[in-house]
């Protein structure tokens, strides 16, 4: 995935989504917490970002998220889905998530723009 860069708000809410997805099943996973881990550094996500996005309401992430570029949305929605698909179990609570956070944010209408002329 080619370099998004997001601003030190957005990289919060990030960090706000991920934990969220992170404990959606109630179960963390080591896999999990490593691929949050590279995330980070993928991202850029510094020590007060970091911060911040643990003190972030999930709801204000969502809508930070809401007003990200298209591209920002689905490479965060990209992301979420690395933290889903990390302990190789989907279960139904995350996918619910997922789910809630893509319609919230518009990201589903985008996938659907992209995935042809429907």
């Amino acid at each position: 995935m080619a370099t998004i860069q997001f601003s030190e708000t957005q990289k919060a809410a990030l960090v706000s989504l991920l934990i969220e997805m992170i404990n959606a099943d109630h179960v963390v996973d080591p896999s999990e917490c490593a691929i949050f881990d590279t995330i980070c550094v993928e991202c850029g996500i510094d020590d007060d970002a970091f911060s911040l996005g643990r003190s972030l309401n999930s709801i204000v992430a969502i809508d930070i998220m809401k007003n990200m570029s298209d591209v920002q949305k689905i490479a965060t929605a990209q992301l979420l889905i690395r933290v889903i698909d990390a302990d190789a179990n989907d279960d139904d609570k995350e996918i619910r998530l997922f789910n809630y956070i893509c319609k919230a944010t518009g990201v589903d209408i985008l996938i659907e723009a992209m995935s042809g002329d429907n």
